[in-house]
Parts: C-alpha cells; sequence; structure tokens
C-alpha cells in the first residue's frame, strides 16, 4: 500500500499515526507530496487533490483521514483495534467528530493568514471562537477518554499540534493546562515523534 502525505497536513498525520500504532509500517509506503504543486500521482488517485490518501495493493485510492483509518483498522490482524472505543460509545463518536471539526477550523484559519492583506477579520473571530470553545469542551470531557491510545487519542495529539505548529498566537491554548499536559504525556510514543509536523 501507498500514503500520500504532507508533513504539515494534520489529517495525513492522523493517517501516518494510525499506520505506525497498526503496526503497519512494513505494508505502507509514505510518499510526500504537497498538494498545491498538483502532483500527477496524486491528482490520478484524488480527484479532490487532497493529502492523505491511500492506495491499496490493489490499486483502489482510499481518501479521507477518517476513511482511510477506518480501512486501515479493518486490515490490522490482532486487538489492536483503533475504532472499537468511539464505535460503541455516542459521546466518545462525538468527541471525534469534534476534534475533526477543530481541525477543518484550524487549516481554515491557516488559510485565511494567507491570503494576506485579503484576511477576514470576520471569519477569524469565528475561528478563535470556535477553537476556544471546542478545545474547552474537549478538555472537559477529558477524562471520558479511553485509556487505549486510540482514534479520539490520535485526532486530539494531531490536532493540539497542528495549533502550535501554525498558531503560535493563539495564547489561548495555554489556558488549557490539563488538555494540553495530557498531549504532552503523549509525546513518547513513536507514532507521535516520527510524524511531528514540519
Amino acid at each position: 500500500m501507498k500514503l500520500i502525505y504532507s508533513e504539515a497536513s494534520p489529517y495525513a498525520r492522523t493517517a501516518r499515526m494510525v499506520v505506525r500504532e497498526l503496526g503497519l509500517t512494513g505494508q505502507v509506503e509514505e510518499v510526500a507530496h504537497h498538494p498545491f504543486d498538483n502532483p500527477q500521482e496524486l491528482l490520478d488517485a484524488n480527484p479532490l487533490c487532497k493529502v492523505p490518501c491511500l492506495i491499496d495493493d490493489k490499486g483502489m485510492a482510499i481518501f479521507d483521514s477518517q476513511v482511510i483509518a477506518e480501512y486501515l483498522d479493518a486490515k490490522a490482524d490482532g486487538d489492536k483495534e483503533l475504532f472499537a472505543a468511539v464505535n460503541k460509545d455516542w459521546q466518545l463518536k462525538t468527541l471525534y467528530s469534534l476534534t475533526r471539526g477543530l481541525m477543518d477550523t484550524a487549516v481554515a484559519l491557516q488559510q485565511d493568514k494567507m491570503r494576506g492583506e485579503g484576511q477576514s477579520e470576520f471569519w477569524q473571530e469565528r475561528f478563535y471562537g470556535a477553537l476556544d470553545r471546542g478545545l474547552g469542551y474537549l478538555q472537559k470531557h477529558l477524562a471520558s477518554f479511553p485509556k487505549q491510545f486510540e482514534v479520539l487519542s490520535i485526532n486530539t495529539v494531531a490536532l493540539v499540534d497542528y495549533i502550535r505548529f501554525r498558531h503560535p498566537d493563539y495564547q489561548r491554548l495555554d489556558s488549557f493546562t490539563k488538555l494540553t499536559m495530557w498531549c504532552d504525556e503523549q509525546e513518547s510514543r513513536l507514532s507521535v515523534t516520527q510524524t511531528a509536523p514540519k
């Protein structure tokens, strides 16, 4: 299998972390492409030209980070089911959805910043407000996270690290002490250290 990714993408990072947590590094070749370069390999596989994109052993393209994670989780052997807890609990599934929505918000904020003089004060206020509320909600429900490191954990680490990477000006992040400390505690995992955004 081949996983097309970008080193800065939080979505691609979640897929790369899933590969490592499931012990599939020997079965998945990782190929870095920047989607803004419109690489032909990515265009041929995903009409949206977005990462991550997984190409399986039969040449089938699978895209969207959640779909890729579910596919790899189903393919993996043993008891490393990363979706087991989320699929059995509506609150956990909702928290997982929240992490995805917060990633969308953080990425949209970065895209707006890239507009330079065309930045929208209205949308930036909306984005920062959503981050404030969403991260607060995650921290409030941190105690309900599964004890094992699974998809909700993966998304949360990728989200917080992406905010640190792209939005160092977002000082409110430091106020979510329990959440950031929890994320820092995961730094010893190889899946976290080997996929840090660049």
